[in-house]
């Protein structure tokens, strides 16, 4: 018997400890909190891709990253991205790992129930390395934009299934 999928899961990426590199998360939340009771969401938070993230999607309709960027972009700039254009990522949990697109690939051929419906958020990031829970002014001054796009998405394809 086939396993159904059902709901939505929001990923936020990063490191709460490291500045802005926290936002993911902060997004993830906020986002599934004004949502709360309206649909079935899930909230995950994830310190790696590749592997790490496919599996974190595993069994869901529909799936949304958030994380910080560095693309060179005005720090709180955000961008939505489809999974084709990722060819690689900064940080992998070791040599083992792969990038996102290798391994939603891989995953779909071994028959893991992944979503199709799938997008990644980026918040431009002013800092990374120092060590603190609060964002910088324009990473913090992107995050009601950030949750009210990624709502604005969601509800966008509850609307359509």
């Amino acid at each position: 018997m086939r396993e159904e999928m059902s709901g939505t899961v929001i990923i936020g990426m990063g490191n709460r400890l490291l500045s802005d590199d926290g936002v993911g998360f902060a997004v993830a939340v906020a986002v599934a909190e004004r949502l709360k009771g309206r649909m079935n969401l899930t909230v995950t938070e994830l310190h790696t891709g590749g592997i790490r993230l496919m599996e974190a999607m595993a069994g869901f309709t529909r799936a949304v990253v958030v994380d910080a960027m560095l693309s060179g972009a005005p720090p709180g700039t955000l961008q939505r991205f489809d999974p084709k254009e990722f060819v690689t990522t900064k940080n992998t949990f070791s040599s083992h790992d792969t990038d996102f697109a290798t391994a939603y690939d891989l995953g779909r051929m071994a028959g893991v129930l992944l979503p199709e419906q799938v997008s990644f958020w980026g918040i431009e990031a002013r800092e990374f390395d120092l060590f603190g829970e609060r964002f910088t002014a324009e990473v913090a001054a992107a995050v009601p934009v950030a949750v009210e796009r990624i709502i604005a998405e969601i509800t966008g394809w509850e609307g359509t299934a």
